[in-house]
């Protein structure tokens, strides 16, 4: 029996995973990365010593992240993974704070306290519908590669007639919150976290409530490091299973037979399935679809170690017209700020006496018209010098001990995010908006027999954790593929 050879395109966490286990498996397995570096959007730069990740900043499921390296026969590489308490603090335009933390109750007293008192009943009321939201829709989403509704309602249907009701019954994330809470300081923090599929609230299902849930259940975690440190190992994983990873090599891929010739132009291979670990939308013919948000992001350094929080959400004052203007392509007015302080919980992150702060606000994807490089470019140079105003007014105005303490190490906008790839700068590609929206997803098995996909533009969505099971998923189905076309 041959060895069958397996390509993989793009280096990021999920086409590492798909590699790893594919070479776990007894495959001969090529992975193709057009960067320098492995690690997609998860990647992370230091700068005269200062450590910060570039893209994601958290992690949450704890078990599927060590289950992974598990899988890899890896856990000695796996960094320590330091559970955060509090998990976020959010700060609100009328001066207003809240604090979230797993422990429920603190939880609740915080919005009591903090908010209005009635809100510490609305916390229990909603945490309580969106763990059962977890149980009817969002374990069976994650339990199985999304192959069509059947087989999801299949499973659904295992865990009861009240499981598949209340499924029927899910509205928008905006009407859940509305459901619980009374002021609009609670129904932002529950807002927020349709931003974490670059959705609005006001359109996206409330099964997205099964984010906060598993926060709480499952905790929020810094891998020490960082969630670069955290891809590094996962590299030296894929290597140490005997992956070939060839980087600064953009790889096309066309369909030869049953099986794909791929590589770069005038040196591509053949092999006999193919995982493409890039947004699958352009590949799939759907790429006039409207695309999740963006975002620009600050990289900075503070003199000192102030006591900042790990993770903060500094809401701007009009939700509504926040998201109405992004969707419609603009830059918010009074945009939402979010920051991620790792010296919190990690001293390796920064030298002595020196802080970093990656710092965020959600931006439009770029216009179709834009696409052009260069003109997307001059485009932003324009916006750039606003929205650092915007978000320093924003820092100095919730924690003034900043002030004259900060200084600007690096920078990114919707034009890097789409140099690595990601259309038109879009951080997740596809737009979950709708009742449906997450099942529309594009899916892992590819519209042709050995190709299948990974990455945040799939099933079963965006955050190291899913982008793993996405390439376990892949990994899987490929596997099965290829034990059928011995």
């Amino acid at each position: 029996m041959r060895t069958q050879r397996v390509a993989v395109i793009g280096g990021g966490v999920g086409g590492l995973t798909a590699a790893g286990l594919l070479a776990k498996e007894g495959h001969a397995v090529t992975l193709f990365e057009g960067g320098d570096a492995l690690g997609g959007k998860a990647r992370a730069v230091t700068v005269d010593g200062v450590t910060l990740d570039t893209g994601p900043t958290l992690l949450t499921l704890p078990d599927l992240v060590r289950g992974t390296f598990e899988r890899l026969d890896a856990l000695d590489l796996l960094p320590p993974l330091t559970e955060l308490e509090p998990q976020c603090a959010y700060r609100f335009a009328d001066g207003c704070a809240f604090t979230a933390y797993k422990d429920l109750e603190r939880t609740a007293a915080s919005a009591s306290e903090e908010v209005k008192p009635s809100e510490g009943r609305g916390v229990r009321g909603f945490y309580a519908e969106a763990a059962d939201i977890w149980r009817a829709a969002g374990e069976p989403y994650l339990e199985a590669p999304f192959e069509g509704m059947a087989g999801f309602m299949a499973r659904v249907a295992r865990r009861g007639v009240g499981a598949v009701l209340a499924g029927m019954k899910l509205s928008s994330l905006h009407a859940l919150a509305t459901k619980h809470f009374r002021t609009d300081h609670l129904r932002q923090f529950v807002g927020r976290f349709a931003t974490y599929a670059g959705a609005s609230p006001y359109e996206a299902s409330a099964a997205f409530a099964l984010i906060p849930h598993i926060e709480r259940a499952y905790g929020v975690h810094h891998a020490r490091g960082g969630v670069g440190a955290l891809v590094e190992s996962l590299g030296a994983a894929v290597r140490r299973l005997g992956v070939t990873v060839r980087l600064r090599t953009h790889a096309r891929f066309s369909r030869e037979g049953s099986a794909y010739r791929v590589g770069p132009t005038g040196d591509a291979e053949l092999f006999d399935g193919v995982v493409v670990n890039a947004d699958p939308l352009a590949s799939l013919r759907r790429e006039d679809e409207p695309l999740a948000l963006s975002g620009f992001v600050l990289l900075l350094e503070v003199e000192g170690r102030p006591p900042l929080p790990h993770h903060a959400v500094m809401f701007g004052g009009d939700y509504p017209r926040e998201f109405d203007e992004l969707f419609k392509g603009r830059l918010a007015t009074d945009p939402t700020v979010y920051f991620c302080n790792p010296s919190a919980s990690d001293a390796t992150m920064a030298p002595p006496g020196r802080t970093g702060l990656f710092v965020m606000v959600n931006a439009p994807p770029l216009p179709r018209q834009e696409a052009h490089a260069e003109v997307a470019a001059r485009g932003w140079e324009l916006h750039a010098e606003r929205v650092k105003a915007q978000m320093f007014e924003k820092l100095h105005r919730h924690f003034p001990e900043l002030r004259g303490r900060v200084r600007v190490l690096g920078q990114r906008s919707p034009v890097d995010l789409a140099a690595q790839g990601a259309p038109g700068g879009s951080i997740y590609g596809f737009l979950p908006h709708g009742k449906l929206g997450p099942f529309r997803r594009p899916r892992i098995r590819g519209n042709t027999p050995g190709l299948f996909f990974t990455g945040g533009g799939t099933h079963p969505g965006g955050g190291v954790p899913l982008v793993m099971l996405s390439g376990r998923f892949a990994a899987e189905l490929a596997s099965a593929h290829l034990r059928r076309g011995q």
